[in-house]
């Protein structure tokens, strides 16, 4: 398969960009042009759809992503314990009044709200906060009588149906699997995606049981863990290092702790998975105006620079490009938007990752820095690295190389799971590569893909040099030569 011819121009965009489909990018041509404008991943949200709808969504991508020549992958974003009110029709609520939830699925009097995950109120304690609506609408909690949470409104308005439910006073015993994640892991494993979002994780014990429910499915592939309540910003190194990426969701997380704590938390927590070698992802209103509007404001274009000076792996669209009017302006112009903002990382430095590096055990990590280091001074313009998994480019990219660093990789499953991390350009592995000299092979896969030229000088990095043999960690310097084969570097 060929890569995207414009991720191998001089400056390609490192920056991973992540789109939720929808009505918007239904059709084929739409897909198809969103591919070219830059999507590198698709979101499916299974909070809204049905099964087929979901399948049928999955396989035209899958269709589009082959005409455009491009290894995108697929996340699967698990509903999760996500509370939403189930509301037959819009409903005023006005300040003072007092306002029953009922604590089964049903109601048990006429104007009782029932949520989604009823379960949780018993959680509930009086004097405690209750936001709808993403906290537009706030309610204090009074106590649970019989079949029923009474709760009185502080700040009005009107409730529209399946709007969410927020209790950021709230610890939650629910469980971090609930019925509906189930059935959308069974139905994500009949669409066959690279990815599983967990939503609302609270804790690291959640990447065991996402796993186990995957493996259960027949689904095996990496799980990332939304960060959206405050014991997971608590956790969030523990979280980091049991799943195999993150997503900075910003729209609960600004619901679940005070809004102004949300900038200096996607920091933070945008450090703690590059420092891991995770794959971390910035979401939610990020160009949101693009709904409607051809052109974002400038404080969101402000939004996604920032998120990539933070060192972000991805960007992430969801309505913009779910139902969104524009849904190819948006992702043109947060492609835009990242090439500018990378290019300024790279001339100040700011870009590099240095401070990103936490010794562990083992050779590694300290391997990866150094052969970004040596990248640098001897003007390399890739670093290549035939991978299984994707580990070793994986802990490379976080130290953001100037040269661009290949993953040659043997299945498509790994290609688009890498889809989601920085700076990767994948490139399939010949078959003629297993059993012989990988890093040679890998040259010439990635000189095939367009991805080096001949005279490139580049580094070439592998923790298994050879197929099945012994964990020799090997670091070799190459010049591209005319047909694609590995030269000394002084030919």
């Amino acid at each position: 398969m060929p890569t995207d011819p414009r991720e191998t121009a001089h400056m390609p965009r490192q920056t991973k960009i992540v789109a939720t489909l929808g009505p918007a990018t239904a059709s084929p041509e739409r897909l198809d042009a969103v591919l070219r404008a830059g999507v590198d991943v698709a979101r499916v949200n299974f909070s809204h759809g049905t099964a087929d709808e979901h399948v049928a969504s999955v396989a035209r991508f899958r269709e589009a992503s082959a005409r455009v020549g491009k290894f995108a992958g697929v996340m699967a974003d698990l509903p999760g314990p996500k509370l939403r009110v189930r509301l037959g029709a819009a409903r005023e609520l006005r300040p003072g009044d007092t306002v029953t939830f009922s604590l089964s699925g049903d109601p048990h009097h006429a104007d009782d709200l029932v949520l989604t995950e009823p379960e949780v109120l018993c959680d509930v304690r009086g004097g405690q906060r209750m936001l709808l609506d993403d906290g537009r609408l706030q309610l204090e909690a009074n106590a649970v009588t019989g079949t029923q949470l009474k709760a009185t409104v502080v700040v009005g308005g009107l409730l529209k149906p399946n709007k969410g439910l927020n209790l950021p006073d709230t610890p939650l015993t629910i469980a971090a699997l609930t019925p509906r994640d189930l059935e959308a892991i069974a139905v994500a494993a009949r669409a066959g995606v690279d990815w599983v979002a967990l939503s609302f994780v609270r804790g690291p014990e959640a990447a065991a049981d996402v796993r186990a429910a995957c493996a259960a499915a027949g689904l095996s592939v990496p799980v990332l863990a939304k960060v959206e309540r405050p014991e997971a910003v608590a956790r969030a190194r523990e979280i980091v290092a049991a799943f195999d990426a993150i997503m900075v969701a910003r729209g609960d997380l600004g619901v679940e702790m005070p809004l102004e704590r949300v900038p200096t938390v996607q920091k933070a927590l945008i450090a703690e998975a590059r420092a891991a070698g995770k794959p971390v992802v910035t979401a939610t209103d990020m160009l949101d105006s693009m709904r409607t509007n051809p052109r974002p404001t400038r404080a969101e274009a402000s939004d996604v620079a920032n998120a990539i000076f933070d060192g972000t792996d991805a960007v992430m669209l969801s309505g913009e490009t779910a139902v969104g009017e524009y849904p190819v302006e948006a992702v043109t112009c947060m492609a835009r938007i990242a090439v500018e903002a990378e290019a300024h990382a790279h001339e100040s430095g700011a870009g590099h990752g240095a401070g990103y590096f936490r010794p562990e055990a083992g050779i590694d990590d300290p391997l990866t820095l150094c052969v970004c280091q040596l990248a640098r001074e001897i003007g390399a313009r890739a670093i290549i690295s035939p991978t299984l998994s994707g580990r070793t480019a994986r802990l490379i990219v976080r130290h953001r190389p100037n040269a661009r660093v290949v993953a040659v990789a043997p299945t498509d499953a790994a290609l688009r799971a890498l889809a989601l991390v920085w700076g990767i350009v994948s490139v399939r592995m010949s078959p003629t590569a297993f059993g012989g000299d990988r890093l040679a092979a890998a040259v010439r896969d990635s000189f095939r893909a367009g991805v080096v030229a001949p005279g490139d000088l580049v580094v070439l990095v592998a923790g298994y040099p050879i197929e099945g043999g012994p964990h020799y960690p090997t670091v070799r310097v190459v010049r591209v030569g005319p047909h694609g084969e590995a030269l000394e570097p002084g030919r």
